[in-house]
């Protein structure tokens, strides 16, 4: 029976390093790929659109199963760097408010401050209807907590700020 190869000493200078778990590497990796795409509220046939793959790969990729050319591809479609998504000082992204089409398109038309049963029929929705779907908006933008009636200017500033309205 034979020693496992060691990698060389290690960085206490007390002896070898033990050998690379390369399951546990491809893991993290595989970890760190879901984690920059759920920081940008992408779903997985988003980021495989983006990275010209199929959402097979990208499913694979985050399971930790994959090539190098396909981890390459997904950081392209990411716009990170692989050097940076493999060092130590990659952290996890904060992750960017998102909303829907729909959910856009209800904040515009409610940002001007007209009240729910004068936005209601423009968005063919009941006051209550509407009103439950504000809060599911304040939710996702993280302006739950904010005061009452300051909470909808709030939720227009965050989806302005970053950019959701454009893509409505």
């Amino acid at each position: 029976m034979t020693a496992p190869v060691q990698t060389g000493p290690s960085p206490s200078g007390s002896g070898p390093v033990p050998p690379l778990d390369l399951e546990e590497y491809l893991a993290d990796i595989g970890d760190r790929i879901r984690a920059e795409r759920q920081a940008r509220s992408w779903s997985q046939d988003q980021l495989a659109a983006r990275a010209s793959m199929n959402r097979r790969t990208i499913r694979s990729l985050e399971n930790g199963i994959g090539t190098l050319r396909a981890f390459a591809q997904a950081c392209a479609g990411l716009q990170v760097g692989m050097a940076h998504l493999l060092s130590d000082q990659w952290r996890l992204p904060a992750r960017h408010p998102s909303l829907t089409v729909r959910q856009a398109e209800v904040l515009r038309v409610v940002a001007d401050g007209r009240p729910l049963s004068a936005a209601a029929p423009v968005l063919g929705m009941t006051p209550e209807g509407l009103a439950s779907m504000l809060s599911g908006i304040y939710r996702r933008l993280g302006v739950a907590d904010v005061a009452r009636d300051q909470r909808r200017q709030a939720a227009v500033r965050v989806a302005s700020t970053h950019g959701l309205f454009d893509a409505a």
